[in-house]
């Protein structure tokens, strides 16, 4: 089954800032992320970039437009220096109408996606900025135990539109984290105690 999935696809490089799909383009194919992360937006009239999610290693990104023939409803653009594999998507149209399971297979990811879509806006309509960062922070650091160190994955422009706020709203909740033993740079935040980090979140939410 994976060997005729794979029938057709090719490697494909993109360099940092390179559009990979635009929002409102017919698909030509899906991906998947061997390396580097990946930004879905979306352009609003105004030409305000809204950052939908970010994407890293071994996630899928364009099935769903892929998979049912219609216009990508994002546009996809590397955010580091990636590596795709590239999927071509009439091949994989195709197959979805000879392979049943593959079908089934393949809708899997776009329904966590789906998923995913739902409770980040759930995030931002519910949750204030610090809680936002805080959280952020948490799923970049999710194996840490006592201090940690982590290296921002990219800007914090990129950090702040993900987590639908403005640049000076995301440095005022990295500003108000400093009493909670977090310190941050332009590129490294350094988290004095995961425990209190996590138990912050908790009171906040609670």
């Amino acid at each position: 089954m994976e060997a005729k999935l794979l029938e057709g696809a090719r490697l494909q490089s993109a360099r940092a800032g390179q559009i990979i799909f635009q929002q409102g383009a017919l698909p030509e194919a899906l991906f998947i992320v061997l390396e580097g992360w990946i930004k879905l937006y979306r352009m609003a009239p105004s030409r305000v970039e809204a950052v939908v999610t970010t994407l890293s290693d071994g996630q899928s990104f364009g099935e769903a437009a892929a998979l049912c023939g219609q216009p990508y409803l994002m546009s996809a653009g590397a955010i580091s220096p990636s590596r795709l594999l590239r999927l071509d998507a009439g091949h994989v149209r195709r197959l979805l109408h000879s392979e049943p399971v593959l079908a089934a297979s393949m809708l899997a990811p776009a329904f966590v996606h789906l998923e995913q879509l739902v409770t980040h806006i759930e995030e931002l309509k519910a949750r204030t900025s610090v809680e936002r960062v805080t959280e952020f922070l948490l799923s970049l650091a999710a194996e840490c135990e006592g201090e940690c160190s982590i290296a921002l994955p990219y800007s914090k422009g990129l950090i702040a539109g993900q987590l639908g706020m403005k640049p000076e709203t995301l440095s005022r909740a990295f500003a108000r984290l400093r009493e909670h033993g977090v310190q941050a740079d332009a590129t490294v935040v350094r988290i004095e105690d995961m425990d209190r980090l996590r138990d912050l979140l908790a009171e906040e939410v609670a």
